[in-house]
């Protein structure tokens, strides 16, 4: 009962924000720094934040380079690209952050907030709010 409660929830979050219809999503929307607010997935459907990790975490996307920061030390800095893909997520096209490492992220924006979804199966929603 626990997990279908946590099903509905999660499916209630998904569809709260729209991703975007007619895919013109454009690094200016995404461009900023961002403060993590929650994780929500995996296999066990759990929910980390800044309070259950104790890490704060910072993701910053400039014109082509992401940098993400934890406790405020660089830990991760790449490029990346803006695509139009198949989401496994969304089950349609939907516009995408694919890394330089090959990551791709599914991406919906709903006022001020970021919500990043992993393209890949039991993989995480991942909000931040802007900075």
């Amino acid at each position: 009962m626990k997990r279908v409660i946590l099903i509905l929830l999660f499916f209630g979050l998904f569809f709260s924000c729209s991703d975007d219809d007619d895919g013109q999503l454009f690094d200016a929307e995404i461009i900023g720094r961002w403060d993590w607010v929650e994780s929500t997935g995996g296999i066990d459907g759990r929910t980390d934040t800044p309070a259950s990790t104790g890490n704060q975490i910072v993701i910053e996307f400039r014109a082509g380079s992401y940098k993400k920061y934890v406790n405020g030390e660089l830990e991760e800095e790449m490029t990346y690209k803006l695509e139009e893909g198949e989401s496994m997520i969304f089950g349609k096209m939907a516009v995408m952050i694919i890394y330089q490492n090959g990551w791709k992220q599914s991406i919906e924006r709903c006022d001020s907030k970021l919500i990043l979804h992993d393209e890949c199966l039991d993989c995480f929603r991942n909000e931040y709010t802007r900075e």
